[in-house]
């Protein structure tokens, strides 16, 4: 099928410009043919896109084309747009002026829509294509209900979370817009059955055109046979966190006169490196970790207080007493140096730091006052902490070549996200990587949980009433078991990822849904 696509933006940096990417790819392997517009300015140095163009009103301009190994094709246009990039949450690009849609002037939105609508209705022109899938809900719907006024050509929209979350939600023009452009789409797709609820709180008029299209997992790159520990020992080296930052750590947890003592030094220690690269020791700390003894558990996210961490420190010091296992943190945040403290705080019995940081929660973070949410200090914890520190690993950000040769290792995984996700997309990727991942009991989690869990003798999603206790009963029932019966399950839930959740699959169901709409 040929299919014209729009995103706004590049192809990497985020999770819906990732998802973009891979999608594409996805379509390019089974045979499609698609038209992306996009602001990616590298294109060609992706696998799976033949040309790229420039598209300034009706004119075209070629940047390069070359031949891809897939059967199918991908041709990515960047619409000149004047240098401005309205974004939903503020951030830095090379080469743009950004603002946020809320700071955009009338002007300067008009001129935004009015150039990719050109931009749309130019390259439908040259493509021929018989569909427009458009990402976001805000302002791809609309700018796709414009430019293709009159033609008969059908599009679908998928929703991502952060245009409602950040724009639509916060202001009645994006919102009024957003409902504009997607009254005209054919079908609403959103990310999970969650997200799906959400859409039809915002729009319940559109709530019968609105389905769940989950997925998005590369079960190619994410499988056990990935496993490659000896390529994990090149993690070295650069401007992450290191042996001065640990130091300095455990020097402010115990020369720390207050919590205001406390939270201005692990501010000063957070400042001191980069938190977006692994740890200048990360490969060595892997690989002693993956030659000890004892399960190993694994937590892949952000280090905030959102993701739960915390409860997952505190249900592992009752899982390690009972089973011997292991934990090996991955991921970056304003809460690293929190929950760092927090571990040794733990795995020392420091009880008077354990206050103070249980005291200031998400200042630790540099948000407002308030406790930590699903953590609770008691003899009982302190005891079954003791030492925990020295088997718990964080080794900054890995990303996903990266990951994929560690996964494997992971006898169970943990999404313990405490406020809501819209797809448990991590719990996925580990699932593919032939681990049973253990997620909280809640939105798209729970969504996640259950298609990975299917045909297991037990739940994955973990009830959000003492969270904690149960998570930590949830592993240790787990990695209890036999290694044989651990091994079946492995295989469970890669099967369940493969068949339900693998981009071919998304793919494919995407065409079925343009070919519906074509039909309508």
């Amino acid at each position: 099928m040929r299919l014209l696509m729009t995103h706004g933006y590049m192809f990497s940096g985020s999770g819906s410009n990732v998802y973009v990417q891979n999608l594409c790819r996805a379509l390019a392997g089974a045979g499609h043919e698609v038209h992306l517009l996009c602001q990616e300015p590298a294109p060609l140095s992706y696998d799976f896109v033949d040309a790229h163009y420039r598209v300034d009103g009706e004119e075209f301009s070629l940047l390069g084309e070359r031949k891809t190994p897939y059967p199918g094709r991908c041709v990515v246009y960047n619409p000149e747009i004047g240098g401005l990039l309205p974004v939903y949450v503020y951030d830095e690009y090379p080469g743009w002026r950004v603002k946020t849609f809320l700071d955009l002037s009338e002007e300067e939105l008009e001129n935004h829509l009015a150039r990719n609508a050109a931009a749309v209705r130019a390259v439908l022109e040259r493509s021929g294509a018989e569909a427009v899938v458009t990402n976001h809900s805000v302002p791809g719907p609309l700018i796709a209900q414009r430019a293709l006024r009159g033609t008969g050509v059908p599009y679908l929209s998928i929703v991502h979370g952060s245009c409602l979350q950040y724009v639509a939600r916060r202001s009645k023009r994006y919102m009024d817009l957003a409902r504009e452009g997607l009254e005209g789409a054919g079908r609403i797709l959103a990310l999970s059955s969650h997200s799906a609820g959400t859409i039809a709180e915002d729009f319940p008029e559109l709530a019968d055109r609105t389905i769940s299209l989950p997925g998005g997992v590369d079960t190619q790159l994410f499988r056990p046979e990935a496993l490659d520990p000896a390529a994990l020992a090149g993690l070295k080296g650069g401007a992450g966190r290191g042996p001065e930052q640990r130091e300095a750590l455990a020097r402010a947890l115990r020369e720390a006169r207050g919590t205001e003592e406390l939270n201005a030094a692990l501010r000063s220690i957070a400042a001191s490196y980069d938190a977006r690269v692994h740890d200048r020791d990360a490969g060595e700390r892997i690989g002693r970790l993956l030659a000890s003894e004892g399960p190993l558990v694994v937590y892949v996210g952000k280090l905030i207080h959102s993701k739960g961490v915390h409860s997952l420190l505190s249900a592992f010091a009752r899982v390690r007493a009972q089973t011997g296992a292991r934990l090996l943190v991955v991921g970056y945040g304003t809460f690293r140096e929190g929950l760092e403290a927090l571990n040794v705080a733990l795995g020392t019995g420091d009880e008077t730091n354990l206050e103070r940081l249980a005291e200031l929660g998400k200042l630790l973070e540099g948000g407002h006052a308030g406790p930590l949410e699903h953590f609770e200090v008691s003899d009982e914890l302190l005891r079954a902490a003791e030492g925990m520190h020295d088997d718990v690993e964080f080794v900054g950000p890995l990303y996903h070549e990266e990951l994929a040769k560690l996964l494997p290792a992971a006898d169970a995984g943990v999404v313990p996200s405490i406020f809501p996700e819209t797809f448990g997309l991590v719990a996925a990727e580990l699932a593919a990587s032939g681990v049973v991942p253990f997620v909280a009991d809640h939105s798209g989690l729970r969504e996640a949980g259950t298609i990975v869990g299917r045909g297991l003798p037990f739940r994955l999603p973990v009830g959000m009433d003492r969270f904690e206790e149960r998570l930590a009963g949830a592993l240790v029932r787990h990695l209890s078991l036999p290694v044989k019966e651990r091994n079946r399950y492995r295989r469970i839930v890669r099967e369940n990822t493969v068949r339900h959740l693998g981009w071919d699959t998304l793919a494919g169901r995407l065409v079925e849904l343009a070919r519906e709409a074509q039909r309508i």
